[in-house]
C-alpha cells in the first residue's frame, strides 16, 4: 500500500509534466486539422521569392519551426507536396540535381525542430523518466520555459549549419542563380475563422506551460497547486477542442477535433519505406545487435579524460548510433551510460543527459534512421543516397561540434 502511495504521490507532482506532453499531442492534431502547417510553410516559401538558396533556408528553419511542436513525420508529410511541386519548377529550368538537396532540407529541420521544445521529441519524454529514476539532482529546474533559453540559440545555429551544407555543399551550380515561381507552391491565402481559431488554441496552450513553468520557478508553494491548475487547464482545452463548436472554415464545422479523426494517414510510398524500416529494427533488435553495439560505446567512455572530451564522445557516439540503430534503444541505454559515466568523471550528469535526448535527434544521414526519413527518402523518387550520406556525415560532425561548444558550456549556467 505504501508502494501504490509513492507512485500515486509522484504521477500526481509529475502530472503538469504528463499533461504538457499529452495536450502537445494534440495540439499538433488540431494544427493538422486546420492546416495551420500548410499555411505556415506556404508563407515561409512566399518569402524566399524562389530564388534556389533561399528557398532551402526557408524549408529548414519553416520545417524546424513545426516539428518544435509537431512529430516530425507529420512536418515532413506536411512538405512533400510542395517540395515535389518545387523539384519539377527546378526541372522545367533545366536544373537537375534539387530532388536530393530539397528532401535533404526538410529532413534537416525536422530533426533540428526535436530539440527545440520539450515536446519536440519523443526522446525528451524518455529523458525525463531517466532523470527521475537516477533521481538526478537539478531536474525539477528544467522547465517548458527555460528550455527554450537554450534550445532557440541552437536550433538558430544548426539551421545555420544546415543551409550551410544543402545550399553550400549540395546546391547543383546550374541551380545558384534560378529563380523559380513559387506562387504555384505557395498560394498566397487569408487563414480562414477556424484557422484563427486553431491558432488561437496553440497560443492558449503555449501560453499556460510558460507561465505555470516561470510561477513553479519563481512562486513559493505554486508547485503544490500546479498538478490541480494543470488538471484545470487540460479539461477546459479538450472542452475547447472536442465539444465547444469552432467557427466555420475550408468547408468544415463543428469541434476542431473529434475522436474518431486522431488518426493521420501517409503516402504509400512512404508507408513501405517505414514499415521496411520498422523491419530492419526488429530484426536487428532481435539478434541484440543494438545492444551490443551500444554497450561496447559505452566502453569506450571509460578511462580518465576531460570533461569537453566526454561530452563530444558521448554525443558523436549517440548521433551515429541513431542513424542505424533505434532511437529509442539508444537513448533508453545511453541515459544509464551518461549518468554512471558522469559520475565517475565527477561531473554533475544533467548536462550529459540532456545532450544525450537531444543529440539522439541529429538523424541527418541516413534513410533508415527514422521514420520522417524514411518517409522523405520514399516518396522524392530520384533522390541520391549518396548525396544524403556525404551531405549527412558533415552535418553530424558540425552538430556534435555545436552541440559539445554550447551545452557544455550553457547547460552547467543554467541547471
Amino acid at each position: 500500500m505504501e508502494s501504490l502511495t509513492d507512485v500515486t504521490a509522484y504521477l500526481w507532482g509529475r502530472l503538469p509534466l504528463i499533461l504538457l506532453f499529452a495536450c502537445g499531442y494534440l495540439v499538433y492534431q488540431l494544427m493538422a486539422a486546420t492546416r495551420i502547417t500548410d499555411g505556415f510553410v506556404a508563407w515561409a516559401l512566399r518569402r524566399s521569392r524562389g530564388k534556389a538558396s533561399r528557398v532551402l533556408l526557408y524549408i529548414i528553419a519553416a520545417s524546424a519551426a513545426l516539428s518544435s511542436f509537431i512529430p516530425n513525420t507529420i512536418t515532413v508529410l506536411t512538405l512533400i507536396p510542395m517540395l515535389k511541386r518545387l523539384d519539377r519548377g527546378f526541372a522545367d529550368r533545366d536544373v537537375t540535381g534539387m530532388t536530393t538537396v530539397l528532401m535533404c532540407s526538410a529532413i534537416y529541420g525536422a530533426a533540428i525542430g526535436g530539440m527545440g521544445s520539450m515536446i519536440g521529441s519523443p526522446a525528451n519524454a524518455v529523458l525525463f523518466a531517466a532523470l527521475d529514476l537516477f533521481e538526478v539532482a537539478g531536474r525539477d529546474h528544467v522547465t517548458f520555459f527555460n528550455w527554450f533559453v537554450w534550445s532557440v540559440p541552437l536550433v538558430a545555429a544548426f539551421v545555420l549549419a544546415a543551409w550551410f551544407v544543402a545550399a553550400g555543399l549540395g546546391l547543383p551550380k546550374s541551380a545558384r542563380n534560378v529563380v523559380v515561381d513559387v506562387s504555384g507552391v505557395a498560394v498566397a491565402a487569408g487563414a480562414d475563422a477556424r484557422q484563427r481559431y486553431g491558432a488561437r488554441l496553440f497560443w492558449l496552450y503555449m501560453g499556460y506551460f510558460v507561465l505555470e513553468a516561470v510561477a513553479r520557478e519563481n512562486l513559493p508553494g505554486f508547485a503544490e497547486i500546479s498538478p490541480a491548475l494543470s488538471l484545470g487547464f487540460a479539461v477546459v482545452f479538450l472542452f475547447l477542442l472536442f465539444v465547444r463548436r469552432a467557427p466555420s472554415g475550408g468547408g468544415r464545422s463543428g469541434p476542431l477535433l473529434t475522436v474518431g479523426g486522431l488518426l493521420y494517414s501517409v503516402p504509400r510510398r512512404g508507408l513501405i519505406f517505414i514499415l521496411a524500416l520498422a523491419a530492419l529494427v526488429g530484426i536487428v533488435h532481435w539478434t541484440g545487435l543494438d545492444h551490443r553495439t551500444v554497450v561496447l560505446a559505452g566502453e569506450l567512455l571509460k578511462g580518465d579524460m576531460d570533461p569537453r572530451l566526454l561530452f563530444l564522445l558521448t554525443i558523436v557516439a549517440v548521433i551515429f548510433l541513431t542513424e542505424c540503430l533505434s532511437n529509442t534503444a539508444v537513448v533508453a541505454a545511453f541515459f544509464t551510460i551518461a549518468h554512471y559515466a558522469a559520475q565517475g568523471h565527477g561531473m554533475d550528469p544533467l548536462p550529459l543527459m540532456i545532450a544525450v535526448g537531444v543529440s539522439s535527434t541529429c538523424a541527418f544521414m541516413t534513410p533508415i534512421a527514422t521514420t520522417s526519413n524514411a518517409l522523405a527518402f520514399g516518396e522524392m523518387k530520384g533522390a541520391s543516397l549518396r548525396t544524403m550520406l556525404g551531405l549527412g556525415f558533415v552535418l553530424n560532425c558540425l552538430g556534435a561540434l555545436i552541440l559539445t561548444g554550447w551545452l557544455s558550456w550553457i547547460l552547467p549556467r543554467l541547471y
